[in-house]
């Protein structure tokens, strides 16, 4: 569930609205207490998808700084000590080959933002260093145009729609970064369906809540690599320490981490600043344990997940058509082949169909196990809250 957000998000759902007027943190939401107390900091979603104006273009946007109160988002500025990245892998082997940084000056409601990139990144992984180079220049809260880009960085709707509050009614322990609830326990009971259609509840729609957003529209070319069209797509925020930028923060596919992973034993840390090319074994192990309890699949089921969403990267085929998450993965049957991830893509629903559905037998991927729970595979919330736009920048302008 997207939100890294979710788990923290909903760990202020639980605690506010104190945590949510004093704190004011959530999101990514708040997936670590380091992450909850910088905001600016906090990745929330990742999107990627062909231009809607133009075929040779694609759209990669960055959510951050999560539960941004309505008629708020034209006050609040990105944090000018985060190194906020996209990383893009152009021959498979989750690591990054080109990367697009952003980075803001000043504290005021005109903001400057510099953008570096496509380029080949100084230093990879965990400790990384600003691009050098002429920056694309220009002011929050604008539309920039360069030679080959248009960028917008600024406040806009947050554009996750889901039913937060269930969801820590169904995985209580997801809340602990800021409660303390106690990790997973089998003799604990507790919600074991969504709420149904007609009373689900969009927590982030409900509330009006905005997020800061980086949207960057470019040519196809300028991010293909030498590989054969298929990228994988990851976000990271980095703070500024003595020997370079420390990773923070890392998402690519929604509610991986944030479903997959306890926040006992520093789990969401551990997998917040570790690399893609290291989740087949951090990562796995916690689909591994997840998959086994409380999901109570078989093994055949839990290594078709592990070979989807391992190495945590949002995956597309340029040459493809229609964006649809996990589209490319699974050749086109969530609804496109150009896979990566749409504004409108309901991630909750193809990942609850995935974990606790028959998504996987029904594509012939792995055996029946007869062990769905179909309570849990649909939180009946969709986009209809939402107000995308037609037009550049496309996520909806904030509430």
């Amino acid at each position: 569930m997207r939100y890294r957000n979710v788990a923290s998000i909903l760990a202020l759902s639980l605690i506010a609205p104190i945590a949510l007027i004093g704190v004011g943190r959530t999101s990514d939401h708040a997936d670590t207490p380091e992450i909850a107390a910088r905001p600016g900091a906090d990745l929330t979603d990742v999107y990627l998808f062909p231009s809607p104006s133009d075929s040779s273009k694609v759209v990669l946007a960055m959510n951050v700084h999560p539960l941004i109160m309505p008629g708020q988002g034209i006050n609040t500025i990105f944090d000018p000590n985060v190194l906020y990245q996209f990383k893009i892998d152009t021959n498979g082997d989750a690591v990054e080959d080109l990367v697009i940084q952003a980075q803001f000056e000043g504290r005021s409601h005109r903001q400057a933002v510099q953008i570096r990139g496509p380029l080949p990144p100084i230093r990879i992984g965990a400790l990384n260093t600003p691009l050098r180079g002429a920056p694309v220049t220009g002011s929050i809260n604008t539309k920039i145009t360069s030679k080959s880009m248009k960028i917008f960085a600024g406040a806009a709707e947050d554009s996750f729609f889901f039913d937060l509050e269930q969801f820590f009614n169904i995985l209580p322990d997801r809340a602990t970064p800021l409660t303390g609830v106690a990790i997973e326990d089998p003799n604990t009971p507790k919600q074991t369906s969504w709420r149904p259609a007609g009373e689900a509840v969009d927590f982030l729609s409900n509330g009006g809540y905005n997020v800061l957003s980086i949207v960057i529209e470019l040519p196809k070319s300028m991010i293909r690599g030498s590989g054969n069209g298929v990228i994988g797509l990851w976000a990271t925020t980095n703070v500024k320490e003595q020997n370079g930028w420390r990773q923070m923060d890392r998402l690519a596919r929604p509610a991986v981490n944030e479903v997959f992973a306890t926040v006992a034993n520093n789990r969401h840390k551990i997998n917040d600043e570790s690399q893609p090319s290291e989740d087949n074994t951090e990562l796995a192990n916690d689909i591994q344990s997840f998959m086994t309890f409380p999901a109570g699949r078989s093994q055949a089921i839990t290594n078709v997940v592990k070979a989807v969403l391992v190495p945590d990267l949002l995956k597309a085929n340029l040459d493809g058509t229609g964006a649809a998450y996990l589209g490319y993965e699974t050749n086109g049957a969530t609804g496109g082949t150009f896979g990566g991830r749409s504004l409108g893509d309901d991630i909750i629903d193809v990942s609850l169909g995935v974990i606790f559905g028959n998504t996987i037998p029904a594509l012939g991927l792995a055996p029946e196990d007869n062990n769905e729970i179909p309570t849990l595979t649909s939180d009946h919330v969709d986009a209809s809250g939402k107000h995308f736009r037609s037009e550049f920048p496309y996520i909806g302008a904030p509430r």
